[in-house]
């Protein structure tokens, strides 16, 4: 066997196990660090960024979306926010607010995996301020 093939076995092996350690790597940082999830972000953004005070909820409809509910007051408009896993549940969540409360207009309302319950229809620098914190 000629020494250009030697050398290439060898540089393909080296590939080889760069990208085995790069994997192994990439597996233990994902056992080690815990990533939070889309909830402990927003509250976090809320408290830290928007200044708001959040409070624990009582709405059964809202405590049952999977990763959290909170309940707070933004420009004095109340809000329920629930942050569910997945846009499905979040629209389950939505379903139930409206078939308990009826047409419930801009009241109710749902991005991605979190459903918003206002207690007035939102002015547009309400719902943003939510949009800058939904993950």
């Amino acid at each position: 066997m000629s020494a250009e093939w030697r050398y290439l076995r060898a540089g393909l092996l080296a590939v080889a196990a760069l990208l085995v350690a790069a994997v192994v790597g990439w597996r233990v940082h994902d056992a080690v660090h815990d990533e939070p999830t889309a909830f402990e972000l927003m509250t976090i953004c809320m408290r830290n960024e928007k200044q708001a005070e959040l409070a624990e909820t009582r709405d059964p409809i809202a405590k049952s979306a999977e990763q959290g509910a909170f309940r707070a007051v933004i420009e004095t408009n109340g809000v329920t926010v629930s942050v569910a896993s997945s846009p499905e549940d979040a629209a389950r969540i939505a379903a139930a607010y409206r078939s308990v409360g009826g047409e419930l207009g801009t009241r109710v309302e749902q991005r991605g995996g979190t459903v918003y319950l206002w207690d007035r229809p939102p002015s547009p620098t309400q719902r943003q301020t939510l949009f800058d914190c939904t993950y």
